[in-house]
């Protein structure tokens, strides 16, 4: 996390949480490996069915720390918030087409909310009616529908927001940030939103 006096700004890397997912997908590995030798010395049916699981346990795993390495590397922008507005910064593993930058005069709030499913929190600004469309990654209605179900906040909002997710959010940096910058502009925070994010 970067922070000026004028800016502040995230960027993807390993956070306690990855960290403690990564130790987890270790022991899961050595779940798999044990099983796959429990199941070869075991034979028959039931061994295979054994050796199937550690071998389901081995890929998931792997693919799991694979993924989280990929995501975090380059320690690109999360969230960056500087004079000209917000820069709401790509998923890891297609960022260009998903970074954002959105101008204070196109916000009219801030919201820092927490997936009704899930429990994931979220930073999101909501923008003026008529702004040009953010990348969304979809036009198709019913997951449109299905993502506001999941989220409890309309469409609007979830594409202008990011997860805080393989990055560390500092509440009160960001709202000082935005106030200094942006004095009029409403800030909204859900009471289920984490302190530390």
């Amino acid at each position: 996390m970067t922070t000026h006096e004028d800016v502040y700004e995230c960027r993807y890397g390993w956070t306690p949480k990855a960290i403690r997912k990564r130790r987890s997908a270790v022991v899961g590995v050595g779940v798999g490996v044990s099983a796959l030798v429990v199941g070869a010395v075991s034979g028959g049916v039931l061994g295979w069915v054994v050796v199937a699981l550690g071998v389901l346990a081995v890929v998931t795993a792997g693919l799991s720390v694979g993924m989280t390495s990929a995501s975090v590397r380059g320690g690109r922008v999360a969230l960056r918030v500087d004079a000209e507005g917000v820069l709401l910064g790509g998923y890891p593993l297609r960022y260009e087409q998903g970074c954002a930058r959105v101008p204070w005069n196109e916000i009219t709030a801030v919201e820092l909310w927490v997936q009704a499913t899930g429990g994931m929190p979220y930073v999101g600004v909501h923008r003026l009616t008529g702004a040009p469309a953010l990348p969304s990654g979809t036009e198709n209605p019913a997951a449109i529908r299905a993502a506001e179900r999941a989220a409890g906040r309309p469409w609007e909002l979830i594409t202008a927001s990011r997860p805080v997710h393989l990055w560390q959010l500092d509440t009160q940096l960001l709202l000082e940030t935005i106030g200094r910058h942006a004095p009029n502009v409403v800030i909204t925070v859900d009471p289920a939103f984490p302190s530390d994010g």
